[in-house]
């Protein structure tokens, strides 16, 4: 474990098309997770999952404005976040500033769909990006 408290979860790639997307990720080898609807963030999104290489969770947008607007914009499809787990998100979080980081809340924590209704949040850390924090006091849900 780091200093943090973090543990890496997965990527997170903003696609305009979930489904071209998913269909390379399985000739790579994923498993390709059940299609979700998160009204929360309004996006869709897809689990991928393979043994030997790290989780990508596929996200695009659905009706009417979402996050990953501007991601998108630019370009078909790119990887714009890391996350990963803590279980305890307000001493994560003290911690990385204590470190001098400086960190800028993108997103309130809000209950995901995907993970158990465990609280996700998203932050700008300076000079590195967006880190993508799911809140799992506990652990996450099987």
């Amino acid at each position: 474990m780091n200093v943090f408290g973090l543990r890496f979860h997965r990527s997170g790639l903003a696609v305009r098309n979930v489904e071209k997307a998913g269909a390379f990720l399985k000739d790579l080898g994923y498993v390709i997770g059940e299609p979700v609807y998160d009204p929360e963030q309004n996006v869709n999104l897809l689990m991928c999952a393979a043994d030997d290489m790290p989780d990508v969770e596929a996200v695009s947008p659905a009706e009417g404005a979402s996050p990953i607007d501007t991601i998108i914009g630019r370009q078909d499809a790119l990887i714009y976040h890391t996350c990963y787990t803590t279980e305890g998100l307000d001493q994560t979080i003290a911690t990385i500033e204590q470190a001098g980081h400086r960190l800028f809340r993108v997103s309130e924590p809000k209950e995901a769909i995907l993970f158990g209704e465990c609280k996700v949040s998203f932050y700008q850390i300076a000079g590195f990006g967006t880190i993508e924090i799911i809140d799992a006091p506990g652990g996450l849900p099987s």
